[in-house]
């Protein structure tokens, strides 16, 4: 399927259930159990969602050329991406091997980075090319000292890797699967930049209470009645899964433009809709044709998280464009998410935490939550298995 019929049939089930007054349904409601906001649930989550799976670190343009960087700080580990003089992308630990300091902030061009205590000075391969007063380290194997490196792997506009050294090398092609890799060659945004430094947003909630609020848009017409209502369609959605990955798609009211008019006529849709991809298992990702908004959740306790915001625009946008980009992503990021969407998903707390009642529910209306939660548990359950196995 080539992207104009991607994008049409998206249109046409938009459009269908406009039409129906109807969206997109799974065959059952989902109860999920509120232990799994609980402190003691929250560790084996974290480890197994977070240190043991990739994860998307950023975008590739955050890195758009040889000898640049990018810094991310992902659930307490700082990382320092770097690509070399041949564009060799690596993923860093963004601490001196000296005494820990940290080596370097924000994005920009580099060959060296130096820690700001002792001036010990690293290459964009992170091999350690200086000591100064080198004689009082005799006996040190300057080899062994360079930035410890960690899995990463790029492909399709994105950077994946893991938080801890070692293990499989990380293949991008396995983390996305067939048929999401083909779709994101498709949607070629690996060229598009950062529009300005990542923000983080802090949110009183847990990590997935805070996520869900991405997940489905049966809200719309209630919490965002005075804001969202009036842009997109609320109650209308479309879910396909990608393996633990999925994709929505909500209608803008722009879309009724379309209603009566032939589709050979339609021509470029992408104006009337949004792609809105979850990848597991933190990350949201919300796709139209001048801009992605890139919103990674991360846990900082079982009762708070924290949502790194990054905005990348395409190239060769036209003045029109850029302005209606620009002029957006603070209503969506100020008014819309941290005005409503967060302030929601605070006052969950400490509603799910507190032993008054045992379930939260997810209706047949709310696909993508299910389709989370699911595969959250089995990460946990078959890491709670391997535990076991390797204490017996």
């Amino acid at each position: 399927m080539d992207r104009e019929s991607l994008d049409h049939s998206l249109v046409r089930r938009l459009l269908d259930h406009i039409e129906n007054n109807t969206t997109d349904v799974v065959d059952s409601v989902l109860e999920v159990s509120t232990e799994i906001y609980s402190d003691g649930y929250f560790s084996d989550e974290f480890e197994a969602l977070f240190r043991n799976q990739p994860i998307v670190l950023c975008l590739s343009g955050a890195l758009p050329g040889p000898e640049t960087y990018h810094t991310v700080d992902i659930c307490g580990t700082s990382i320092l991406l770097t690509r070399d003089a041949g564009g060799q992308l690596r993923a860093l630990t963004n601490a001196c091997r000296h005494r820990g300091v940290r080596l370097a902030d924000g994005t920009g061009k580099a060959r060296r980075f130096s820690c700001p205590f002792h001036s010990w000075t690293y290459d964009l391969e992170g091999s350690l090319v200086s000591v100064p007063s080198e004689q009082y380290f005799d006996g040190m194997c300057r080899e062994d000292k360079g930035l410890v490196e960690l899995p990463v792997a790029e492909g399709y506009g994105l950077i994946v890797g893991r938080l801890r050294p070692g293990g499989e090398p990380l293949d991008i092609d396995a983390y996305l699967g067939p048929q999401l890799a083909g779709e994101l060659a498709m949607l070629d945004f690996s060229g598009w930049a950062p529009h300005n430094a990542p923000h983080i947003h802090e949110v009183g909630a847990n990590w997935k209470v805070t996520l869900d609020t991405f997940r489905e848009n049966y809200h719309f017409n209630y919490l965002h009645r005075k804001t969202l209502r009036t842009y997109a369609y609320g109650g209308v959605l479309t879910f396909d899964a990608f393996g633990a990955h999925l994709r929505n798609c909500s209608a803008l009211r722009s879309i009724d433009e379309l209603i009566d008019r032939p589709e050979g006529e339609w021509g470029d849709v992408t104006q009337h809709f949004s792609y809105q991809y979850s990848l597991f298992p933190n990350t949201c990702m919300t796709f139209d044709s001048r801009h992605i908004e890139l919103w990674q959740i991360m846990p900082t306790g079982s009762a708070t998280s924290q949502v790194l915001h990054s905005v990348y625009l395409r190239p060769g946008l036209s003045e029109a464009e850029r302005a209606k980009a620009v002029d957006m992503a603070p209503w969506i990021c100020e008014t819309v998410v941290d005005g409503e969407d967060f302030w929601v998903a605070g006052r969950t707390e400490p509603g799910v935490r507190t032993g008054g009642f045992d379930t939260v529910v997810f209706g047949r209306n709310e696909p993508a939550p299910q389709h989370l939660h699911r595969h959250f548990a089995a990460a946990v359950e078959a890491y709670r298995e391997q535990r076991k196995a390797r204490e017996a």
